[in-house]
C-alpha cells in the first residue's frame, strides 16, 4: 500500500512550525512529528487496526494530523491570553505543557513571567530551573533551585531537582545529601527514591570513595531498598527491565545497571506523564471548553487511570475533587435551565418559580468556591 502523509505549516508570530503526519505500512502505526527548525520537539503514534481499509487509514492520518495541528494552535492562543492577564497559575501551568512538548525557550518566557508577577512563587522557579537542566545550563539551573529554596525550603521538588544537579556535575555526596532532604519533606516520592538509588549506582559504578560517601557494600544495598521503595509507590516502574537492573546491581556491574535502570524510567516517564492535567485547565479557562461535558468527563476518565498507576500521589487525588466540583457545577447550571424552561411553559409555576430562587441564592456559594478552588 502506498504510504500516506499530510504536511503543514503553523505560523506562531515568528516562529514557524511544520507538523508532518504519515502513515507506515511497517508497524502499522500513523507517526505526527511536529518540527522547528528541522527538529522534532513533539511526536504522535497512532496505532492502525488490522482490519482498516485505505479510506479508513486515510481518514486516521487526516483525522490526527488536524487535531495536532488546532492543538497547537490553540496552545499559543492560549499562551497569548496568558501573558495579557498575567495570571501567575496559568503562566505556569502553560510553561509546563511547553516544557513538555520541547518548546523550552517560549517555557522559559512563562515561568519568568509567572515570577516576576508572584517572586515567592516556588512552583515556578522549580520550572524554570528545569528548562536550563534540559539545555544542560548547570550553573544557572543550580542558581534558580537555591534561589528557589530561599524562598520555600519545604518544597520538596526543588530539593530533588538541585539534587539532580548535582548528579550531573557527578557531586555524589552533594546529591545524596540534597536527594535525602528531598525524602524529608516526602518519602513517598517516587523520582526522589529513584534519584537516589540512581545517585547511589552511579557512585558505585564511578568508583568513587571518600568519607562522605557509605561504604561499597551499604551503597549496594541501599540502590536495592530505593528501588524497591519506588517501584511500591509507582507500580508501573517494575517493567520488564527493573529485574534486568536488579541483577545487574546484585553481580556488581554498576555500570550496565546504570544504563538499564534510566532506560526503566524512561519508559515509565510515558506512564507518568500527568501534562495533560495542565491542559485541561488552560482549556477549560482559556479555550471554551468549560462546558464540554464530553472534554470534562475524559479528563476524569485519565485522572482515574492514572490513580490506578500512582494511587499514592496527592495531586491527582485533588485534581480529581476538582474535576467532579465543575461536574457539579455544570450540571447545576443545566437545573437553573431547567427551572427557567418550566416557567417559560408555564409562568405562574410557584413550584419551579420557588426552586429557581433558591437554586440561584444558595447556588452563588458553590459558584464562588469553585472560582476561589481555579483561581
Amino acid at each position: 500500500m502506498q504510504n500516506l502523509g499530510l504536511n503543514s505549516d503553523i505560523n506562531l508570530g515568528n516562529q514557524r512550525l511544520h507538523v508532518q503526519t504519515s502513515y507506515s505500512e511497517y508497524g502499522s502505526k500513523i507517526t505526527a512529528n511536529v518540527f522547528d527548525n528541522g527538529r522534532v520537539v513533539e511526536s504522535h503514534e497512532a496505532m492502525v487496526a488490522a482490519e482498516a481499509g485505505a479510506n479508513g487509514i486515510e481518514n486516521m492520518v487526516k483525522k490526527l494530523h488536524t487535531q495536532v495541528v488546532s492543538d497547537i494552535e490553540l496552545l499559543f492562543y492560549i499562551g497569548e491570553k496568558v501573558q495579557q492577564v498575567k495570571h501567575p497559575i496559568s503562566c505556569n501551568k502553560i510553561g509546563l505543557v511547553l516544557l513538555h512538548k520541547g518548546f523550552v525557550e517560549q517555557a522559559i518566557k512563562y515561568f519568568e513571567l509567572a515570577t516576576a508577577v508572584d517572586a515567592k512563587f516556588a512552583e515556578a522557579y522549580n520550572n524554570l530551573g528545569m528548562c536550563y537542566l534540559e539545555l544542560v545550563d548547570l550553573r544557572r539551573a543550580e542558581e534558580i533551585f537555591r534561589h528557589g529554596l530561599e524562598i520555600a525550603q519545604g518544597f520538596a521538588d526543588l530539593h530533588l531537582n538541585l539534587g539532580r544537579v548535582h548528579l550531573e556535575k557527578k557531586a555524589w555526596s552533594d546529591a545524596i545529601r540534597v536527594l535525602d532532604s528531598a525524602l524529608n519533606l516526602n518519602e513517598s516520592y517516587f523520582e526522589a527514591n529513584y534519584y537516589m538509588g540512581l545517585a547511589l549506582l552511579k557512585s558505585l559504578a564511578a568508583r568513587a570513595d571518600g568519607e562522605h560517601l557509605p561504604p561499597a557494600s551499604i551503597r549496594k544495598k541501599r540502590v536495592i531498598d530505593y528501588m524497591g521503595k519506588a517501584v511500591d509507590i509507582f507500580k508501573p516502574f517494575a517493567n520488564t527491565k527493573y529485574e534486568e537492573a536488579l541483577s545487574l546491581v546484585n553481580d556488581e556491574k554498576y555500570d550496565k545497571a546504570v544504563v538499564v535502570f534510566q532506560d526503566c524510567f524512561s519508559e515509565t516517564n510515558k506512564r507518568m506523564d500527568l501534562t495533560f492535567e495542565h491542559e485541561f485547565f488552560l482549556k477549560f479557562m482559556y479555550g471554551g471548553k468549560g462546558k464540554d461535558n464530553l472534554f470534562i468527563g475524559n479528563y476524569v476518565e485519565r485522572l482515574k487511570s492514572s490513580i490506578e498507576d500512582y494511587p499514592r500521589y496527592a495531586d491527582l487525588h485533588n485534581n480529581l475533587g476538582i474535576a467532579y466540583l465543575i461536574m457539579c457545577r455544570n450540571l447545576f447550571l443545566k437545573a437553573l435551565d431547567e427551572f427557567r424552561k418550566a416557567l417559560s411553559i408555564n409562568p405562574r409555576f410557584k413550584r419551579a418559580e420557588k426552586n429557581l430562587k433558591l437554586a440561584e441564592n444558595d447556588g452563588k456559594g458553590f459558584l464562588i468556591l469553585l472560582r476561589a478552588i481555579l483561581k
